[in-house]
């Protein structure tokens, strides 16, 4: 008989005590504390440890009592860096996992600090986006649209039907000025940034995969593309590329 796991906050707390006893303070944060929880989720942990502590910053998965843990270990200073190498790529996903998260262990008591910068970074937003940038993205989706239309193949159609749904959400999201994400993270992000968008792309996904009718995802994502100057192909350049 399989022995019940405990719950993810004493997880992580016996873990943290267990493999990193040394730490300033480390939090659990993730979906695991929402109702995105799902059999299979695991325990996002952030250990801080003292700057002289040599491992860190490290990631690292672990297996403990029943868990699968992802550890993210670092340094106060290694933390801001990270957050601002995330919001390059316009993810707050390690803030995300300091400001909303349970604190597990805080000797150093400078939990609370570091979760109110870290709620800070995500209040503040993603870095605006530049005109190239969404420029080439308006070119990328223009061409993925292209290819669809064009593809009367089942197998292919359904690859491109995926690339093109991950496009229009990314489109919308920096064209919002809203963070983004990878996998779920994004589905989430789009739900949240823009609930009719994220049904109407799940949609249009739903028709090219079971039906063969790409005309549902093509209009959602024309009308992303509109409010940032409409499809654009013929004209596009880069210098150097």
């Amino acid at each position: 008989m399989i022995e019940p796991r405990p719950e993810p906050v004493d997880a992580a707390t016996s873990f943290v005590q267990q493999r990193f006893p040394q730490a300033r303070c480390a939090f659990v944060g993730g979906a695991v504390l929402t109702e995105h929880r799902t059999p299979t989720s695991d325990l996002d942990v952030v250990v801080v440890l003292d700057e002289q502590d040599g491992c860190a910053p490290l990631r690292e998965t672990f297996e403990h009592e029943g868990w699968i843990v992802e550890a993210f270990v670092h340094t106060r200073d290694s933390l801001d860096r990270y957050w601002h190498q995330d919001a390059q790529r316009r993810s707050c996903a390690l803030a995300a996992m300091c400001a909303r998260s349970v604190v597990v262990a805080d000797p150093a008591a400078v939990a609370a600090e570091i979760q109110r910068a870290a709620a800070d970074r995500i209040a503040a937003g993603p870095p605006p986006a530049d005109d190239e940038q969404v420029e080439t993205m308006r070119y990328l989706l223009t061409d993925l649209l292209d290819d669809m239309a064009g593809c009367d193949k089942e197998d292919e159609l359904a690859y491109l039907a995926g690339a093109v749904m991950r496009a229009v959400a990314e489109l919308a999201l920096v064209s919002g000025g809203r963070w983004g994400g990878t996998g779920k993270a994004l589905a989430r992000a789009v739900a949240e940034a823009e609930p009719d968008l994220a049904e109407r792309l799940i949609d249009g996904h739903r028709h090219v995969v079971v039906y063969g009718d790409t005309s549902v995802l093509h209009r959602a994502a024309v009308d992303v593309l509109l409010r940032v100057g409409g499809p654009l192909l013929v004209g596009y350049r880069r210098q150097g590329e």
